[in-house]
């Protein structure tokens, strides 16, 4: 199973993108593809900047209500990964990056790789109280 992933990953993958290039390029014309890719490229690295600080925020105001910092930090990693997707050169990666961008999507997928309860989903957190005491105490 590994095997066929890697190989999805690092040879499927840059096939089917440079496919999907070749075949935009017979279609569209070859600057235009090219200012498409470079589009892509330029509004990755923008989506980069602007989560990278917005994420500082929202780790911050998280850590100081009391809340758990994976939510917002899964967030984080995601949008950066999205906008690495955008800067990578091809049309399925740019239609993962976009997909990752849409916000209420990326919080569902932050919070099913957290563990934590989704928007919607009715789960409660129960917090059970207690004291701990050693046997030494005795």
């Amino acid at each position: 199973m590994r095997r066929f992933v890697f190989f999805a990953m690092f040879v499927g993958l840059p096939l089917a993108e440079l496919y999907l290039v070749l075949l935009a390029a017979a279609r569209l014309g070859a600057l235009t593809t090219l200012l498409l890719l470079i589009l892509g490229a330029v509004a990755g690295s923008a989506v980069m900047r602007y989560h990278g600080i917005a994420s500082v925020a929202r780790l911050r105001s998280a850590l100081a209500g009391g809340q758990s910092p994976a939510g917002p930090m899964l967030e984080a990693v995601l949008a950066q990964l999205a906008g690495l997707l955008l800067v990578v050169p091809g049309f399925i990666t740019d239609a993962v990056g976009v997909c990752l961008l849409i916000a209420p999507l990326r919080r569902w997928l932050a919070s099913r790789l957290a563990g934590l309860p989704g928007p919607g989903s009715g789960t409660q957190v129960r917090i059970i109280e207690g004291e701990f005491r050693s046997r030494d105490e005795d």
